[in-house]
């Protein structure tokens, strides 16, 4: 009996790791419709904030985001990172890296699984108590873990490159981690109900985060959606938010995307001003390790600067 329940457990965690990677109409309302979704909040303070909140957008030189007026306006009101690293290219290394602290050996942004044996940022963080959630523009329903095109438009909105956490199956493979990883529009309701979590990734779509537009298009998008939220009582209770880039559009030399640093853990002396230390996709989850308590994965986060 005993080796029947391992057994039985044994597949349905397989299962939960590719259960929702169908795009058909059938299986996305069916999805919809039952998938699990979670908003845990918590009050675990910090030592310098006591809420993260990382935003990434795509493929953009330092050089060209820095020229565009809205990422000026982001810069007017935050610190920028001006020596701040991108892992590799491409695109789904630098994410799995910066919860992960390892490319794990990714080197491509092809379907890939990493082993449940790799730990993440959100082991350290359920570990000490504090709450996270992935919010990702356009995601047909929480946990979804493959590639979605919008319906109407034919635009290629949502794709699991993109998805930080959702290439390790130590996430995939529980349901109650996959509840977690939702669709922005969680995030406006969980603002409005007072239920944002202490630990956030936001990814815009493929349109907003520039990817299949322009640094003009990602700019105008992230102002409109960080301006409210910079004066929102709901959303600046101590926080901290990370906006960067994944790597540059240029594939060779250095590969240093534009960040910053912003949210009323910022001094308000602090606005507008600069920081050449040297930062990278790392540093996230030293920052947050570091704030927290939270020890280490031992990989490069260990070795990471944090940015408090």
């Amino acid at each position: 009996m005993r080796s029947l329940i391992l057994l039985s457990a044994f597949f349905a965690a397989g299962f939960a790791q590719t259960q929702y990677t169908s795009t058909a109409a059938a299986a996305v309302a069916k999805a919809r419709a039952t998938a699990l979704t979670e908003s845990p909040t918590s009050n675990v303070a910090g030592k310098t904030f006591d809420c993260f909140v990382a935003i990434w957008c795509e493929n953009t030189d330092y050089s060209m985001a820095s020229a565009d007026t809205n990422f000026k306006w982001a810069a007017s009101e935050g610190v920028t990172l001006t020596n701040y690293l991108a892992i590799r290219h491409p695109s789904q290394p630098n994410y799995v890296a910066a919860v992960g602290g390892s490319t794990h050996g990714f080197t491509d942004d092809t379907f890939q699984r990493i082993d449940s044996s790799a730990k993440t940022i959100v082991d350290l963080l359920e570990a000490k108590g504090v709450s996270w959630s992935e919010y990702q523009q356009d995601s047909p329903y929480s946990g979804f873990e493959g590639n979605y095109v919008n319906q109407e438009t034919g635009a290629n909105d949502f794709v699991r490159k993109h998805n930080p956490l959702i290439s390790y199956d130590s996430v995939s493979s529980d349901t109650s981690r996959l509840a977690k990883i939702k669709n922005l529009t969680m995030f406006e309701k969980d603002l409005s109900d007072n239920k944002l979590p202490q630990w956030m990734f936001i990814t815009p779509n493929m349109t907003n985060d520039g990817h299949d537009t322009s640094v003009t298009t990602a700019g105008k998008w992230i102002k409109s959606f960080l301006s409210p939220l910079l004066s929102d009582s709901n959303f600046m209770n101590n926080t901290l938010v990370l906006l960067t880039f994944d790597e540059t559009a240029v594939q060779s030399g250095v590969n240093k995307v534009f960040s910053v640093l912003l949210g009323d853990a910022i001094p308000a002396s602090s606005k507008g001003t600069t920081d050449g230390t040297a930062y990278s996709h790392y540093s996230q989850m030293a920052t947050v390790e570091n704030n927290w308590g939270l020890g280490d994965l031992g990989l490069g986060d260990a070795s990471a600067a944090a940015f408090f």
